[in-house]
């Protein structure tokens, strides 16, 4: 289950600064937003059980969560006003259907009303990001397209109600989900099981 950013850093937060600073140096250099927003977009997506944004820098994958929170505090460094929107939607919604996938993912992906708490960033007075799928998956149907810096990047979820810009990302996912009636919770969990592992798949670089 998700902790927070307090947890995950530890005192001081060094690990994770560290990282961060390798990723902006390696990927983004002075490339601006646009480039922050693509290196971390260029991450495969993966819903795996540590969500936080240093697992994320350390293995170079991530799901939406760890994504974002990575992308908010790269435009941070940045000086950039950011912050991690967390919306309820239809996660099913965004995922097209594909032949490879399992048959239990297509029927689920058909029925829909996966319920998730999803992330994207918000830019103070500006655009919602939303990083979550690479590039390289629009060969498989994904809606995903190339942000050139102005407007809102295409959106994994399109119709969302936001329910959190809290700066405690993880704490404030994790008591939404646990909102969750069971077998909302329960039908979620098997939805990302399966999609991740579809996914793992799949050659996720272009």
């Amino acid at each position: 289950m998700p902790t927070s950013e307090a947890t995950v850093a530890g005192k001081g937060g060094d690990p994770y600064q560290e990282a961060l600073d390798a990723f902006l140096a390696a990927h983004v250099a002075s490339g601006g937003v646009v480039a922050a927003y693509r290196a971390v977009q260029a991450m495969p997506y993966f819903s795996g059980p540590d969500r936080t944004p240093l697992a994320a820098l350390r293995t170079g994958r991530g799901a939406c969560t760890a994504k974002h929170l990575v992308l908010r505090d790269l435009l941070r460094r940045m000086g950039q006003a950011a912050v991690v929107e967390i919306v309820e939607g239809d996660f099913a919604s965004g995922i097209p259907l594909h032949p490879t996938m399992p048959p239990e993912l297509q029927e689920m992906v058909r029925a829909g009303g996966v319920v998730d708490f999803h992330c994207r960033v918000r830019l103070e007075g500006g655009p919602a990001l939303d990083a979550t799928w690479p590039l390289a998956l629009r060969r498989w149907g994904f809606d995903v397209r190339e942000w050139q810096g102005a407007g809102d990047s295409g959106q994994a979820i399109a119709q969302v109600t936001v329910r959190s810009k809290d700066e405690d990302v993880l704490g404030t996912k994790a008591r939404l989900l646990a909102g969750l009636s069971e077998a909302d919770s329960a039908r979620r969990l098997r939805f990302l099981a399966l999609l991740s592992g579809w996914l793992a798949g799949l050659p996720q670089a272009d």
